[in-house]
């Protein structure tokens, strides 16, 4: 009669047992599972308000990052203004935070597509801010500190000219 080890026998059995079985490990609970989101931006990076989409575009610990490109326009903004026009924000963005709450900070492009000479047309901005997101999709809010930065010299402002603003943020994360 063949001898076994005991441990070995342990083992196999122990690996018959968990053979059917699936494992689960755990997921790092600061990566967000929602990494789309659209959201409404009062102020902020565009004129009056903007409908966003961004998306996060990599994750690692506390540490995302993510695009964003919107749509906006400038009526009820200038009472004087010819014509109502568009405005397009485009944005990257880095948080740093633990699950839903992260600090926010970004580097933009916002394009008044207008012909007026007067206003303004190529304004970069940065952002600092904090942003509210839950992980697995739902509610977002942001809130930031917006500085529009404009080396447009036929515009109203002379010279380089820098339009201290703040944004507030609100919509829905997804899959």
């Amino acid at each position: 009669m063949p001898h076994f080890n005991p441990k070995a026998l342990h083992i196999l059995c122990l690996l018959l047992f968990l053979l059917p079985c699936r494992l689960y490990a755990q997921e790092f609970t600061q990566n967000f599972r929602a990494l789309s989101a659209i959201y409404v931006e009062v102020g902020g990076n565009s004129d009056v308000y903007s409908i966003n989409y961004d998306r996060v575009i990599y994750q690692r610990e506390k540490f995302k990052t993510a695009v964003r490109v919107g749509l906006g326009t400038n009526l009820f903004f200038l009472e004087d203004d010819a014509g109502v026009y568009p405005v397009v924000p485009l944005e990257v963005m880095a948080m740093v935070g633990n699950r839903r709450k992260h600090f926010e900070g970004g580097l933009g492009y916002t394009r008044r597509l207008t012909d007026d000479p007067d206003l303004m047309q190529s304004m970069y901005f940065a952002r600092l801010g904090f942003r509210y997101q839950v992980p697995r999709g739902g509610l977002l809010v942001r809130v930031a500190f917006t500085p529009f930065i404009s080396p447009d010299p036929n515009s109203r402002t002379p010279g380089v000219g820098l339009i201290p603003r703040f944004g507030l943020s609100v919509g829905k994360s997804f899959r």
